[in-house]
């Protein structure tokens, strides 16, 4: 899985809990800005969220880095 360990390290991820897939970057608009977006999976479904306690209905808890 080297693209994983790669993105961790070249964007400084301590979290090992992320896995990145091939093709994990996609580009598109934010705010009417041109942007890259990474994308991963958690190797784990959280329960609700750590800041607020909201349940985890229907997988609405995600992660943001």
């Amino acid at each position: 899985m080297p693209t994983s360990n790669d993105m961790q390290n070249v964007l400084d991820i301590q979290d090992k809990n992320m896995i990145f897939e091939d093709n994990c970057v996609s580009y598109g608009i934010h705010k009417q800005k041109k942007c890259k977006f990474i994308d991963c999976t958690l190797t784990y479904i959280p329960t609700e969220c750590k800041k607020c306690q909201e349940p985890n209905k229907d997988f609405s808890i995600y992660k943001n880095g």
